[in-house]
């Protein structure tokens, strides 16, 4: 304590003008009880060669409990702006300290140059911590070597009427559902939805609006949506539709921007910086405006180190951009095919694995679900609560990947298949039997779920789940999946207790 009254009282006393200067930006609006070093607050600060840090002063903002933060940290990442805190390659951790009634003193030792240096507070959240509550972090000083004080500007993303406080994921796992945009009116041409209910919406936690995608030179684009139809037009109507369910449910699920079927553009877009920086304003501003709570990148794939790295850099700079706003960032990649490296799962709130399309016999057995969940945690250390592993509802012809049914055609060939049932042949159009197919049946469906839910990982991915029978159907996935996964009750008082 001795330490930190010391520089306090040289805080009181030297407050003046300094060449330094320092942008506060909260950069992380998703956080898990249990987890270390998850960060809150990124610090900026620039100044002349030669300056040097000395420490800086935190508090817990409007944290709604200083009981559920076990740990402040103070991480420097030098001149790169991102965070690579599970794997702490990047990332230097500068002091710790227990959090105090009113604030906390963190030392470092931090030489300024020609580049800004990027500072992070993070949290140790303990394992009550209570879900849904605030997390919330105030740099109000910064203090000089020379005894002087910098007070931090705080930046937000553009477009904010005001900063949206970071919170306890309010879920214990993510049901998370893609869901193409010409299909959110069933598979015809209905005024309303005829598949997605508000039910579907109070038992899923977030659901991928897959509707988007990107330019070369850094703007946002459309994806095709069928012929003759315009792609715009079909992407806002699914919007406003998936906007009306939610509300009419009155749920707490949130609805995620989804850009995807980009390899080219993505590739070009993001290696150069200011080309990169563009996109991710223009990505972040897409989403706050149209009022998403989150953004899901489907590149598949990048195909070197480099280009994930690449990837890395982005990430960083869109969480820059995404300032305050409490938006998520997820990727959905392969961790077996062109994996992806720390540079860009530590940026995630999230990673889900497209555990799917193996030329094998089964194209997604529970071996290769198992083994994409804990490939994520031993390889790239992610923790647990960040890997969401992907379930298909369509089928792969065996030992191919160009042949596909979705799981309703199948239904439709076979109304009786068993629950049991993994195979199937495809009836062709003269009544002859086609080729094996494989695809994952109910019990198969329910079975990933209890394993998943039994090792305590975060949740589920679900490609597509336009291609289910409706929900009140006896063969329906979703059905299978959420008897054993879902988002809990309003009233649940289990969640209550968490």
């Amino acid at each position: 304590m001795m330490r930190f009254a010391c520089i306090l009282s040289m805080w009181c006393c030297c407050v003046a003008a300094h060449a330094a200067t320092v942008e506060a930006r909260h950069t992380h609006g998703v956080f898990y009880p249990g987890l270390r070093n998850q960060p809150v607050l990124q610090l900026k600060v620039s100044g002349a060669p030669g300056e040097r840090i000395k420490a800086v002063r935190v508090n817990l903002g409007k944290s709604s409990s200083k009981d559920d933060i076990s740990q402040v940290r103070l991480l420097c990442s030098g001149d790169w702006n991102g965070f690579t805190c599970n794997t702490g390659k990047l990332a230097v951790e500068q002091d710790k300290a227990k959090p105090g009634k009113d604030s906390v003193v963190l030392k470092t030792k931090i030489e300024l140059g020609n580049s800004p240096q990027y500072l992070w507070i993070s949290y140790d959240l303990v394992p009550g911590a209570k879900r849904n509550a605030r997390v919330d972090a105030q740099c109000s000083a910064v203090l000089m070597s020379d005894g002087s004080v910098v007070e931090p500007e705080e930046v937000m993303a553009d477009g904010l009427k005001a900063r949206v406080m970071g919170r306890v994921y309010p879920f214990p796992y993510r049901v998370v559902p893609y869901y193409r945009p010409r299909w959110v009116k069933g598979w015809g041409n209905a005024e309303e939805a005829v598949h997605l209910t508000p039910a579907h919406f109070n038992l899923f936690t977030d659901l991928v609006h897959f509707a988007y995608s990107v330019t070369a030179e850094g703007e946002i684009n459309y994806q095709w949506a069928g012929e003759g139809v315009d792609p715009k037009v079909v992407a806002d109507d699914a919007l406003a539709e998936l906007k009306r369910l939610r509300k009419e449910g009155k749920a707490r699920s949130k609805l995620l921007a989804g850009f995807g079927h980009m390899d080219d553009p993505m590739t070009k877009a993001v290696q150069h910086p200011d080309t990169r920086r563009k996109l991710a304003r223009n990505m972040a501003q897409w989403a706050i405006k149209r009022g998403y709570g989150g953004i899901d990148i489907d590149w598949e794939y990048p195909d070197s180190w480099q280009e994930w790295e690449q990837f890395g850099y982005f990430l960083a700079d869109l969480r820059e951009e995404l300032a305050g706003s409490g938006l998520s960032i997820s990727i959905a990649a392969s961790v077996t095919y062109k994996i992806p490296n720390y540079w860009t799962t530590d940026q995630l709130d999230f990673l889900m694995t497209m555990s799917y399309d193996d030329t094998a016999e089964q194209h997604s057995s529970m071996w290769r679900f198992q083994g994409d969940a804990n490939k994520c945690l031993n390889d790239f250390h992610m923790p647990k609560p960040r890997i969401v592993v992907g379930l298909p509802f369509y089928s792969n012809q065996q030992n191919t990947l160009t042949n596909q049914y979705g799981y309703a055609q199948i239904i439709g060939w076979y109304p009786n298949i068993k629950p049991s049932e993994n195979y199937f042949r495809v009836k062709n159009a003269d009544g002859t039997d086609g080729p094996m197919h494989s695809f994952n049946g109910v019990n198969l469906i329910v079975d990933k779920c209890k394993w998943l839910k039994q090792q305590k990982f975060g949740g589920v991915m679900i490609w597509a789940y336009d291609t289910d029978v409706p929900m009140k159907h006896r063969a329906s996935l979703a059905r299978a999946m959420y008897s054993v996964i879902r988002q809990p009750a309003k009233k649940d008082k289990k969640e209550k207790k968490e």
